[in-house]
């Protein structure tokens, strides 16, 4: 309910504060919070998330990623007008934008926050053989027993399921932990874009084509995709099919996690935002009431996706291990 009342009154603030700098619609409010964006350096600093917003400039400049401009200018930020210092992107080969933006801190927080749990967590597990009476360590075996059983050991078979926990219990956590991240108020959904999923999908098409070379060998692209009996000419037609398919597979996973952790959030703030177009009381207990709805829906939403996600991606991969 937290979220929905400092979501509320950032859309109510804004509103109120945008004669400044012109009327803010539903569309920038939307855009904002789903979309990445870089910091700016702020000449007159408002509050914290601005303090914050200059040391990130200036790391990106001391990294090389900002060339600034001297000349302060005059924006619209978060309602109010503010002089800014704009910069121009540095970008690697000219394609590549590698500035820290608010995706790219939430990314961070979430390696941080897997380290935090996980570090502590094994050094217990480790020094408890006979196993721990800790809830808190309880919770988290029960977890990763999860994964072990419902994710990899009905795809890998027992002796791989091992040596394939690692990687997927990483993959698991960090989308679930960047999931419930996002949930909270002030913070980012990093899953929600499409260069994180994308590039997690990218792993697991790897995965696919390197366990599939070690188990059947470098040709296995040629002889391993297509099924074995079929007519010789039947073989031009499908395996075109089959190499699509390997190629679909990540992009399905990419765009699935993507659209599912950005719809939420776009259908939360639209409801909300009903309560500044009609500004009647009744419209607004049924727009929050429908909002605290889908807010209770994201939470369960955040872990099926992380489940979809891993499962998949162990299901592609294990296949790679055996010809059709």
């Amino acid at each position: 309910m937290v979220h929905f009342v400092q979501l509320l009154n950032t859309i109510v603030t804004s509103k109120a504060e945008a004669h400044a700098c012109g009327e803010d619609s539903m569309y920038d409010i939307v855009i904002s919070h789903v979309t990445d964006q870089p910091f700016l350096y702020h000449v007159t600093p408002h509050g914290i998330s601005e303090i914050f917003g200059n040391l990130i400039f200036k790391l990106n400049t001391l990294l090389g990623f900002h060339v600034p401009d001297a000349t302060p200018v005059t924006e619209c930020l978060h309602g109010h007008a503010a002089e800014v210092i704009l910069a121009t992107p540095v970008k690697l080969l000219g394609i590549f934008d590698l500035r820290i933006t608010k995706w790219v801190i939430m990314l961070w927080v979430t390696m941080l926050f897997c380290a935090l749990v996980f570090i502590p967590l094994a050094r217990k597990i480790k020094n408890s053989p006979m196993g721990s009476k800790s809830r808190w360590v309880n919770l988290w075996e029960s977890l990763i027993g999860f994964v072990h059983d419902e994710i990899v050991e009905p795809n890998f078979e027992h002796d791989y399921a091992k040596k394939a926990m690692p990687y997927f219990c990483t993959v698991f956590f960090f989308i679930l932990f960047a999931n419930y991240l996002g949930l909270i108020p002030g913070l980012a959904t990093a899953t929600g874009n499409l260069a994180v999923t994308a590039g997690m999908a990218i792993f697991t098409l790897f995965g696919m084509f390197a366990i599939g070379t070690i188990k059947q060998g470098p040709l296995w692209i040629f002889s391993g995709i297509v099924p074995h009996g079929i007519p010789f000419l039947m073989y031009f037609l499908l395996w075109p099919i089959e190499v699509m398919g390997l190629i679909i597979k990540p992009f399905a996973l990419t765009v699935r996690l993507f659209a599912n952790m950005t719809a939420g959030h776009i259908v939360i703030i639209i409801f909300l935002y009903l309560v500044m177009m009609f500004q009647s009381y009744l419209v607004g207990v049924g727009s929050v009431s429908l909002s605290l709805i889908i807010y209770l829906l994201e939470l369960l939403v955040a872990f099926i996706q992380a489940y979809i996600f891993t499962s998949l991606s162990a299901m592609f991969i294990g296949s790679s291990m055996h010809a059709h």
